[in-house]
């Protein structure tokens, strides 16, 4: 019920953030290399929505401004500690994608919620949403 009522709450946010230009991406051109942004993708073994992540929202997310300025990787919960990531709580649902600044968790999207979903709310975490 926690995890419906978290998936509603975003895709009601979703719904009121303006969308965002995902032109494409210019190979020539690099990511800025001094963001202190950072998101991290917590994903588990065997997760069929972190697949989904990986084949859908990934190719997205690199070709819009934001990817192109915020480095993304990858954490495997079920080979890794995170807890000592700086986190404000535990990963209960994969994926989870936290947006860091310096080191600490600034916040998260839990659950997969789609490609054009997960840009109007990575743009709405970094500031850039209204």
């Amino acid at each position: 019920m926690r995890r419906v009522s978290r998936l509603f709450s975003m895709a009601v946010l979703a719904a009121f953030v303006p969308s965002i230009a995902c032109a494409r991406s210019d190979a020539s051109r690099p990511a800025s290399p001094a963001t202190p942004y950072e998101l991290v993708v917590f994903e588990a073994d065997g997760c069929i929505y972190c697949q989904h992540f990986r084949t859908d929202v990934l190719p997205l997310y690199k070709e819009s401004q934001i990817g192109r300025e915020t480095p993304i990787r990858f954490v495997n919960v079920s080979r890794s500690d995170e807890t000592k990531m700086g986190l404000n709580g535990a990963i209960t649902i994969a994926p989870t994608v936290v947006l860091m600044h310096k080191g600490q968790e600034i916040d998260r999207i839990v659950g997969y919620s789609g490609p054009f979903n997960f840009m109007k709310l990575v743009a709405y975490m970094m500031g850039r949403g209204e």
